[in-house]
């Protein structure tokens, strides 16, 4: 909801980064534009697009870059680990503008790593920091799935059941399961060279 997505970043108030996700199931290229700048113009730092029929328009990508990246605006693709995954995309992404890659799941009925190896994930860390995009795994993950994704060493791990209450996405953030995520990540990150991208 877009007074909810502006009121968050008017609390947050730049302390830390904000993305959000346009959605899915737009019908044109200009559609998914138009969404993609009006959450860039209240003030969030990332937007997140779904891989979907679109990108196989012929001027999908030459209008994205035209009219997003080109704007500085920071876009992450999300790719759905529900589908068959072409990695041949990443390259495309980096050549036009865009800021990142994410592979995370559709249906949220089992985690992302009951729906693919880990061979796989390690894959999509390692093409795209070889093409220099941003890195994110997210799909019904939880703490106890942490320490297996943070040895591919992502740029970020999302994640939204798995801090809230009963593990139940559409129930309120569970502050405990926030805080000892966060004390998780924060360990990791302390023995960590800063990611360069």
């Amino acid at each position: 909801d877009i007074d909810i997505v502006r009121e968050i970043v008017q609390d947050v108030n730049g302390s830390v980064l904000v993305s959000a996700t346009v959605g899915e199931g737009h019908k044109t290229v200009e559609a998914l534009i138009r969404d993609v700048v009006l959450y860039a113009s209240l003030g969030v730092d990332i937007v997140k697009i779904a891989a979907s029929e679109l990108f196989q328009q012929a001027d999908f990508f030459s209008e994205t870059k035209k009219q997003l990246t080109t704007c500085n605006i920071k876009v992450v693709v999300v790719f759905f680990a529900d589908n068959p995954l072409d990695l041949n995309l990443i390259a495309q992404l980096k050549r036009n503008g865009f800021y990142g890659a994410m592979l995370d799941t559709q249906l949220k009925k089992i985690s992302l790593l009951e729906l693919q190896m880990i061979e796989t994930l390690r894959e999509f860390i390692v093409v795209c920091k070889q093409h220099k995009l941003i890195s994110g795994l997210a799909g019904s993950v939880n703490k106890s799935h942490i320490n297996r994704l943070l040895m591919l060493n992502p740029s970020f791990i999302g994640m939204r059941g798995g801090v809230c209450n009963e593990r139940n996405r559409t129930l309120t953030l569970a502050g405990d399961e926030v805080a000892k995520v966060k004390s998780m990540l924060l360990n990791y990150n302390n023995v960590l060279e800063p990611l360069e991208i």
